[in-house]
């Protein structure tokens, strides 16, 4: 009887210490851990608004695109980094941003029939983005294979129960009529390799943690696609509207034309220029036509929808000042992007299987107890305890051993050159993702004095031609320079917005 006690409490204790193991996390999204991240790393506050006096004051590896030029408003944030805050401000802005993601999960999607803002694809695309769907199941399938590595030290009871009825005859014997009934309740744990299976708990936990950095890389890739196409569709049917405007700025030019010479104050050739000049606009307008339905579709694509009408967005850029330097956000990178996160995690787990490969060197010890009770007519009567333990010592084992420790040593230097590569890359995509920014904000000033100034010599031009001094060469030039001003500014302020998407996908940010 004291054996059974012993036996039992032990049962008890570790499978209460097992239970509160197994007792729930809190959860811990893509978006907070990154979040997190963020704000272990590098932290950061509220985005505030950008002066005038602080760009001013920016430095010469700062971009500061002129607002009024990129069309920014005055409420646009702007990214910063300020001075670490307290632990209790953190927590209020973890608990702000998780209720402000809470808020925005449970608005309905809005409507492909409604006009849509950049955000409201970025959550159409959220919900219904296949690539989203994958990641996000890749998160369940790695929780539940930790949940399976915890069970492992769980004991594992089982109940039964039986009866039987028996009617037979073996001559010379008479026929006999019998039945039985029996039953049995069971309890047992055995533990064999606990080393290797507290080593399998944290590898199978951190690719769950893994597996949550995968979702927000996707989240976050998926965020930039949709502003880059959102920005290109929005462009094409801005250049629709441009196009069409010079389409009726050379159909006016040729009545005019053909008005002159009807009146004999104009050559053939002219008519016949302006009307070259007006078709080869119509078919610049088809083109153009003709891209904003590629456009509508890409976006529709990349939302995870098909679409076959066209969507309206809204117009306004949504693109803030950005003052942190290439250095500041190459380290905001480095600290802040899943895949890099993600490459830091699979060097660990190959740490692990490399320590779990050499452990079998090493001998295994094996632990287990069992209780049971049974008996005939369901009454369990008889009862029985078993505690064993075990050890298994290596002697031979065909070099298997060897070999596994040589392929984990081999995965583990993969694993090195892979994440040195990876650092490779975000250098370059930061990089370049940052040139792009700073050639844009440039572009946009440039680009709107050209506008303006390629409209004064357009009214030049047709005023000097109407007046009969100037010639049907000079006012085409001045017609085509002022439309390819005007698309010039149109790509500026577009680039500046994918350019500033791209950087903040660089730098494992939204």
């Amino acid at each position: 009887m004291k054996k059974e006690s012993i036996l039992l409490l032990f049962v008890f204790f570790l499978t209460a210490g097992m239970l509160c193991a197994q007792l729930p996390q809190p959860p811990q999204t893509a978006a907070s851990d990154n979040t997190q991240q963020t704000q272990t790393a590098q932290p950061q506050a509220e985005a505030a608004p950008l002066s005038e006096e602080a760009v001013q004051a920016a430095s010469s590896e700062t971009v500061v695109p002129p607002a009024q030029a990129a069309g920014v408003s005055a409420e646009n944030v702007s990214v910063h980094s300020p001075e670490p805050v307290s632990l209790a401000a953190q927590a209020q802005a973890e608990a702000a941003a998780a209720l402000t993601e809470l808020e925005e999960a449970n608005k309905p999607l809005p409507s492909l029939d409604e006009k849509l803002t950049v955000n409201d694809c970025v959550r159409i695309a959220l919900a219904n983005s296949p690539r989203v769907v994958s990641a996000r199941l890749a998160v369940e399938s790695a929780a539940v294979t930790l949940s399976s590595a915890k069970a492992e030290f769980l004991p594992t009871v089982s109940a039964s129960a039986q009866q039987e009825y028996v009617n037979q005859k073996i001559p010379p014997a008479s026929r006999t009529d019998h039945g039985q009934g029996s039953s049995s309740i069971d309890a047992s744990i055995t533990l064999s390799g606990i080393t290797d299976m507290v080593r399998n708990i944290k590898t199978q936990r951190l690719e769950l943690e893994r597996a949550q950095m995968d979702l927000c890389d996707t989240e976050n890739a998926i965020i930039a696609d949709v502003k880059s196409a959102y920005y290109a569709l929005l462009s094409a049917q801005r250049a629709v509207a441009i196009r069409t405007q010079s389409r009726d700025l050379y159909q006016e030019q040729y009545d005019r034309t053909k008005a002159f010479f009807d009146e004999g104050l104009r050559p053939k050739v002219d008519v016949t220029t302006a009307e070259v000049n007006l078709n080869n606009e119509v078919l610049s307008l088809i083109r153009a036509k003709n891209l904003v339905k590629t456009q509508t579709a890409a976006l529709a694509n990349v939302m995870g929808v098909t679409r076959e009408k066209p969507l309206i967005l809204d117009d306004t850029i949504e693109a803030e000042p950005f003052t942190l330097s290439f250095d500041e956000a190459l380290t905001q990178a480095y600290a802040n992007r899943p895949d890099v996160r993600s490459s830091k995690t699979a060097l660990e787990i190959s740490e692990i299987k490399l320590n779990q490969a050499k452990a079998g060197y090493w001998p295994t010890f094996t632990l287990g107890a069992s209780f049971s009770k049974s008996g005939d007519e369901f009454r369990l009567d008889n009862d029985q305890t078993r505690l064993f333990a075990g050890v298994e010592i290596p002697i031979f084992s065909a070099l298997n051993v060897y070999n596994g420790v040589k392929q984990a040593r081999i995965n583990l230097s993969s694993a090195q050159n892979s994440d040195r590569s990876l650092s490779n890359d975000v250098f370059l995509e930061v990089q370049n993702a940052f040139i792009a920014l700073n050639e844009a904000a440039e572009s946009i000033p440039v680009a709107q004095s050209t506008v303006e100034k390629a409209k004064e010599n357009l009214d030049l031009a047709r005023g000097r031609y109407n007046e009969g001094i100037g010639d049907m060469i000079a006012l085409k030039d001045a017609e085509v320079a002022y439309t390819d001003s005007e698309l010039n500014l149109l790509t500026a302020r577009y680039d500046y917005a994918v350019a500033l998407a791209e950087l903040k996908k660089a730098m494992g940010t939204r």
